[in-house]
């Protein structure tokens, strides 16, 4: 069963890549994207529309080196403040160390547009949403964990806007389930009407089990066409639970056109 909603998503991903693209930039563009950042952004996709965000990321903590390709998140606009979130975190192909190789878990959420932004007050939504265990052994949680956050937004002047998340997720590991409080900030600015770049620190604490890790990271993000985004990024552990290093880059589009 597994294998049949891995190969029904596969096509689902090649039929959205094949449909067209149409894309947008926090600050290059009318709408925005929530990678490469791990800050999701307080805005929802327009009704009638798909966005998808495709990426690869690699990743190294201790003797494990992995790459996860492709990490995906299918942006569905329903109504004029919801959207429909279908996640993947695709494939882990394990390089090095005594981690598994095989096919990652699904996510389903979604995303709603509480505020907007009047003067001191943040642009808030709230996202949530629960992992799907469709994954491999090894490397699926094999159970159905609940998260949430509120993503806030601050547009600073023209060229800087501030965007945070708070919440918090469980995950199951070895039929133990653990809490954690989850906390993103990142700091965008755009370079031309094309370019932009960000600079963030995220993380998270342990609520029912010991363990924090906290990363900083910053990249880039391109309009290549009005309807084409590509970005780049890498950021670094700042804790001993956190990756010791990460790197990865992407594509989003949305269509129709």
């Amino acid at each position: 069963m597994r294998f049949d909603v891995q190969r029904a998503f596969v096509r689902v991903l090649i039929s959205g890549i094949c449909a067209g693209f149409w894309v947008n930039v926090a600050l290059a563009g009318e709408m925005v994207t929530d990678r490469p950042d791990a800050t999701e952004s307080s805005s929802v996709v327009e009704p009638g529309y798909i966005q998808a965000e495709l990426g690869w990321l690699y990743t190294k903590e201790g003797d494990l080196k992995a790459h996860h390709i492709p990490q995906t998140l299918f942006r569905i606009g329903v109504l004029e403040r919801v959207e429909l979130r279908l996640g993947w975190s695709g494939y882990q192909n394990t390089i090095s160390g005594d981690g598994a190789s095989n096919w990652g878990d699904f996510e389903l959420g979604a995303k709603v547009y509480l505020v907007e932004e009047r003067r001191v007050r943040p642009e808030i939504a709230l996202m949530g949403g629960v992992s799907i265990p469709s994954g491999s052994d090894g490397v699926s949680r094999n159970e159905i964990d609940p998260s949430f956050r509120f993503a806030f937004s601050h547009t600073l002047s023209e060229i800087f806007s501030l965007g945070y998340n708070l919440g918090a997720e469980w995950a199951t590991e070895d039929d133990s389930t653990e809490s954690s409080f989850v906390y993103t900030a990142a700091l965008g600015m755009g370079l031309s009407e094309k370019l932009g770049s960000y600079i963030e620190f995220f993380g998270d604490i342990g609520m029912s089990a010991s363990g924090v890790a906290h990363s900083f990271d910053g990249g880039f993000t391109y309009l290549l066409r009005e309807n084409l985004q590509l970005d780049l990024f890498a950021g670094v552990g700042l804790s001993d639970d956190a990756e010791d290093w990460f790197t990865g880059s992407g594509v989003s589009f949305r269509f129709p056109n």
